[in-house]
């Protein structure tokens, strides 16, 4: 098939032959006409002009009819990329909020892992103190350091 391709016409350039005008002036020549006669030609005209353009679009359909093909299946392939795509950026759009929403549970989480580090390492220089002084003066007994030693390892309650 050695055909040319359909030519697009340039932009901003009107074709030649508009059809609301064709159809305005059917409707005028309908509405004007007294007789059914004159209504029953413009209708063989009208009719008559459908029939040559229905032949003609059956003659470029024919005659592009490879063409065609080749446009629907490659629009057929894209559209079916295109879905394919969009659905996986929507799958990615889940898995991201997922992910925020589990980053900002680790991030409270640490902030509250946080927090207890610093309140252990106050109780234990507090303990350390306690201790300190207490070793010159009183020496504690097995039971009393279990619990101290205890104390410093309890998670705080919230």
């Amino acid at each position: 098939m050695n055909t040319t391709p359909p030519i697009k016409p340039p932009r901003g350039i009107k074709p030649t032959k508009e059809t609301s005008g064709l159809l305005i002036s059917v409707i005028r020549a309908l509405s004007a006409s007294e007789t059914n006669e004159q209504r029953d030609t413009e209708k063989a005209k009208l009719e008559k002009e459908y029939k040559r353009s229905d032949q003609r679009l059956e003659e470029l359909v024919s005659s592009h009819d490879q063409d065609l093909m080749e446009v629907m299946q490659i629009f057929s392939a894209l559209s079916e990329k295109v879905t394919s795509s969009r659905e996986k950026i929507h799958a990615v759009k889940e898995n991201l909020n997922a992910c925020k929403q589990l980053l900002r549970c680790k991030r409270e989480e640490l902030l509250n892992l946080w927090l207890e580090g610093i309140e252990h390492k106050q109780v234990l220089h507090l303990l350390k103190d306690v201790s300190a002084d207490s070793c010159g003066r009183i020496p504690l007994t097995e039971p009393e350091s279990l619990i101290l030693s205890n104390v410093a390892h309890e998670p705080t309650v919230e």
